[in-house]
């Protein structure tokens, strides 16, 4: 039987499906495409991997073992569930109109936070890490339904063009079991110019 939190997975899975029955964007001329990949690991050699291609920008990155990946070009977000069900990471691609860097400022996004989750209450703030770049992060809890504990950990990371954000949801009993994968996946997430031609890559969806 699925606990409330574990529905609120679910339902955030469920939303990633119609992305992969759209074929495009309509009147949208934003690219948003996330391919399977070989990525090159200096310990371990060529391991799975997915490379997501934003409007010019190739981002790659390591999904955690045996957790299913789901676009939606439509919201520009990439879902990760565990085959339970009991957790749920979304990554989501939010691009600035001039093209520039966003200048990352921790009261606004303590404020962005706050409105998103109207009652909750950030037990944690610090610094995160991708694969070159520096983040924040902030740890929050909440009531789902007035009655489950739910925690997330929501990771900001700009780069040239926009920002990148991570949420990682969980159980609040459970949630700490979560912390290393999270924390692998942002250390893998490397961005960079689009290559002109890819090699070795299966399509997952998305929109051209």
């Amino acid at each position: 039987m699925n606990t409330p939190a574990s529905s609120l997975i679910v339902k955030l899975g469920c939303l990633a499906l119609p992305a992969l029955l759209l074929p495009a964007l309509h009147g949208a001329g934003e690219q948003f495409r996330l391919i399977a990949e070989s990525i090159e690991i200096a310990e371990r050699g060529k391991v799975p991997g997915y490379a997501l291609l934003v409007d010019g920008k190739r981002m790659s990155f390591m999904s955690p073992a045996g957790w299913s990946v789901k676009p939606d070009a439509a919201k520009k977000t990439v879902q990760l569930l565990p085959e339970d069900l009991r957790a749920g990471i979304r990554i989501k691609i939010v691009l600035e109109e001039n093209g520039g860097k966003p200048d990352l400022k921790a009261e606004q996004l303590r404020q962005k936070v706050l409105e998103r989750y109207p009652g909750a209450r950030i037990t944690h703030e610090f610094r995160c890490y991708t694969s070159g770049e520096e983040g924040l992060a902030f740890d929050i809890e909440r009531l789902v339904e007035e009655k489950t504990a739910v925690s997330a950990r929501i990771a900001f990371v700009a780069f040239d063009g926009g920002t990148v954000e991570f949420e990682l949801t969980a159980n609040t009993k459970t949630f700490a079991d979560y912390h290393l994968r999270f924390g692998a996946l942002l250390s893998s997430f490397r961005i960079g110019p689009a290559a002109s031609k890819s090699v070795n890559t299966g399509r997952v969806g998305g929109s051209r």
